[in-house]
């Protein structure tokens, strides 16, 4: 459909009538609709209204600046930057043209004081690059023709229609839409018809049961002693401690940082050894037919450690705290003051017990086996039937370091299937 645009012509009046006419008459030559304040009728609206609601339906704003500002409003705003400002904020196409300082023009279409002008011409200027300058009447009109053009090209508006070329569209429409319910049916008819030619394929998922997930115990958090004042040290203890040693306590006591960074890997030990429970790990085949040789990978993140139950327990850090003197004196006090008898056992651990998780009884028969390599599981079935799964619960253990949800990546391979399935599941500690 051909269409017809709306061109709002924004100017001062009796200064440029002879360039609004010229400007007019190349619109209606490009078959469009010029529209301007001399084709306003004398209505009892205000024309305010009258303007903005002109402005509202049209389709490209054309301003057109001379040395005149133009009659002024009761806000001090001439009617022609009002209409400039309310299509800037419409964001209607607006082509300007600006008339050239050095333009000869009589003194009746100057103004006397051109501040208010000049400050409306630089406000143009400042918002747009698109904008022309001119130096007479038939310059501007073959700025607009071919700015207008450009623009019509590049950024069509809404524009007119005739009536009957809509009931054209509409039924365009209808027909459109029609063949698109039609098209949608049919693919929906070879969707079910692939479906019953397509081979069976198994559907193999995982599910992860950490148990009791994170254990409510709590382990000791090392700090930094003060440090050895011989003057404050118990008379009875102070003849077994050297100068020495209260020398040496001193100057090797840990920083912070190092404190830290001890109790960080004291606590994932901690967790590993004492707050770990069976990972139970269940593998079914959901599909149609029997999976065989199945690869399962399994990627725990960072948050979660996987261990195997028969490896040994997790080495805790060596503490940094230099052994203190005042211990070692009240051992020896001790032992003196029972008569040199044996002390009962050695000295307190800094650190609590470790107590090893029971190993539960292997289900897994020969055609399964499992691999853990850097929190990576590698589990191998050797065929599933369909509705069937397979379950490994005495191999391994998790340890949740951290609390939250966690996102655990796994991929599927077997004989049936063209490439692997990437899944995930989520699990919260």
């Amino acid at each position: 459909m051909e269409k017809k645009y709306q061109i709002f012509i924004s100017s001062t009046f009796t200064d440029l009538e002879k360039e609004r006419d010229s400007i007019i008459k190349a619109i209606l030559e490009l078959y469009h609709i010029p529209i301007g304040m001399e084709m306003f009728s004398a209505e009892d609206e205000d024309q305010w209204e009258i303007i903005r609601r002109t402005i509202d339906v049209s389709d490209y704003y054309v301003l057109v600046l001379g040395l005149r500002y133009g009659s002024k409003g009761e806000d001090g705003i001439s009617f022609t930057q009002k209409e400039y400002e309310y299509a800037l904020s419409k964001k209607i196409p607006i082509l300007s043209f600006v008339m050239d300082d050095e333009a000869p023009l009589s003194k009746d279409k100057r103004d006397n004081d051109l501040t208010d002008i000049n400050n409306f011409r630089s406000k143009v200027l400042s918002n747009t690059k698109m904008a022309k300058f001119w130096s007479t009447k038939d310059q501007l009109v073959n700025h607009v023709t071919l700015a207008l053009s450009k623009q019509i090209m590049q950024k069509p508006g809404v524009g007119w229609v005739r009536g009957d070329s809509v009931a054209m569209e509409d039924s365009l429409k209808d027909e459109v839409a029609a063949l698109s319910k039609e098209n949608r049916g049919l693919r929906e008819q070879i969707i079910n018809l692939e479906t019953r030619l397509s081979p069976k394929i198994p559907n193999i998922d995982l599910f992860i049961n950490p148990q009791n997930k994170q254990a409510n115990k709590d382990f000791k958090i090392s700090t930094i002693p003060d440090q050895l004042i011989p003057s404050e040290i118990p008379t009875h203890l102070s003849r077994y401690i050297r100068s020495s040693e209260i020398e040496y306590f001193n100057k090797n006591l840990p920083t912070q940082e190092v404190i830290d960074d001890f109790n960080s890997k004291y606590k994932v030990a901690f967790l590993i050894n004492e707050c770990s429970n069976p990972l139970i790990i269940e593998i079914k085949n959901n599909g149609s037919t029997k999976a065989n040789n199945i690869y399962v990978d399994i990627t725990f993140p960072e948050g979660i450690h996987i261990t195997d139950i028969s490896d040994e327990d997790y080495p805790y850090p060596k503490s940094p705290l230099p052994e203190s003197p005042l211990i070692k004196a009240q051992k020896q006090y001790e032992y003196y003051r029972s008569g040199g008898g044996i002390i009962g056992g050695a000295a307190e651990h800094l650190f609590p017990k470790i107590h090893n998780l029971p190993s539960l009884a292997s289900t897994l028969n020969r055609n399964e086996w499992t691999k853990l390599k850097d929190n990576k599981l590698t589990i191998h079935i050797n065929n599933l039937i369909h509705t069937r799964k397979a379950e490994f619960s005495d191999e391994y253990k998790i340890t949740f370091l951290e609390s939250g949800k966690h996102i655990i990546k796994y991929s599927i391979i077997c004989e049936e299937f063209q490439s692997s399935v990437e899944k995930e599941i989520e699990i919260e500690a």
